[in-house]
């Protein structure tokens, strides 16, 4: 036993001197391999680090490009605001102005409506008197008795000018009757019955489609015609200008009724004064297709008319005249109408034959 236990002393022994020795033997404190890995963390950390004073640096940036988007938005927010204000002061500045205007036009408008009312009333007012310088006239002699008067009051009598007459045809009626072609028809009618003695015989008719009588009613060729006496009840110039103040010319013109009127007059006229402005556009009771250069218009077709075809209706007329009118001194005054050149020979003809005169009236007589 005692020699057991030296043995596993000495074992013991042996065992704690290695240790010792180990102990002495191992080297104590950092390798290498862990300083590089410190170093590499290091590197590392600082990388990161520099990499986090980038981003911050970044963020700066950005925070500094925040702040001048947000002043330049804010600046274009005021200049919006400016504008926007600016637009509606001018557009409040605006409608005050068209307020203005428009005062200003409807004042206008009713200052040249009041015009043009007194110069109707104007012109009215000359038309109740007939014109005292009828020397204008003097080439035309009335006679003194059985005269019978025809006033051509179709749409053509509204101007000269075609395309005047287009326009005048759709304005306001009072621009029609105070139509300065008009008036000095309606005055050329008045001075002529004006010449007529008192108690003297007269007829007088407008005429246009149909045949209208002094006091302006309805009448035809067919009907019982009879002469009037000058200054009787219905007979006199206060009744003529009644009846052609009111009046607007319209429709076309039918010239053969009118010596149809005054060949049912007993005794026949001394003196037929017609007066007109071109060729008439209605052939009475004749067709159409039945006379040279004219054409039957289509069912509900308006007629067309040629010159040559108007004057072949003048002509078909003329011979009426010349059947039932023979010896009757037939005088014309004639207001011309534009692209109807050929009315001005033919109603001279007309005149001449019977010993009457063509007269064609100064523009704008007898206020021109």
């Amino acid at each position: 036993m005692p020699g057991f236990g030296l043995s596993f002393l000495d074992v013991l022994c042996c065992g704690l001197g290695s240790a010792v020795l180990l102990l002495l033997i191992v080297k104590h404190g950092p390798t290498d391999a862990v300083a590089d890995d410190r170093a590499q963390l290091a590197a590392q950390t600082r990388s990161v680090q520099e990499r986090i004073a980038a981003a911050e640096r970044w963020r700066d940036g950005l925070r500094q490009q925040l702040l001048a988007s947000r002043q330049a938005l804010a600046a274009g927010s005021a200049s919006l605001d400016a504008a926007a204000h600016r637009q509606r002061v001018g557009a409040a500045r605006q409608a005050e102005l068209l307020a203005q205007l428009q005062a200003e036009r409807d004042r206008l408008q009713a200052g040249g409506d009041a015009l043009r009312a007194l110069q109707a009333e104007a012109a009215e007012e000359r038309e109740e008197t007939p014109p005292s310088h009828a020397g204008q006239l003097t080439g035309l002699a009335i006679e003194d008795d059985r005269v019978a008067i025809f006033l051509d009051a179709s749409a053509s009598m509204l101007h000269r000018s075609p395309v005047e007459i287009i326009r005048l045809r759709a304005s306001r009626s009072s621009l029609q009757r105070n139509a300065e072609k008009w008036r000095t028809a309606k005055q050329a009618a008045l001075w002529a019955f004006a010449q007529l003695p008192e108690q003297s015989r007269f007829q007088f008719f407008t005429y246009a489609k149909g045949l209208r009588d002094l006091q302006g009613k309805p009448t035809a060729a067919a009907d019982g015609i009879s002469w009037r006496t000058k200054g009787a009840k219905g007979a006199d110039l206060r009744t003529l200008q009644a009846t052609l103040a009111p009046m607007t010319p319209a429709g076309a013109t039918d010239l053969k009724q009118i010596f149809a009127a005054a060949a049912k007059l007993a005794p026949k006229p001394k003196q037929m004064l017609i007066l007109t402005d071109g060729f008439p556009t209605l052939p009475g009771s004749t067709r159409l297709g039945r006379l040279r250069d004219c054409k039957t218009p289509k069912s509900g077709a308006p007629a067309i008319l040629s010159p040559s075809c108007r004057l072949s209706v003048f002509l078909d007329a003329v011979a009426v005249a010349k059947k039932l009118l023979a010896g009757v001194r037939m005088d014309v005054i004639l207001l011309p109408l534009e692209g109807d050149a050929n009315a001005v020979q033919g109603y001279w003809l007309l005149s001449a034959l019977s010993g009457g005169r063509l007269l064609a009236p100064a523009r704008g007589w007898p206020y021109g």
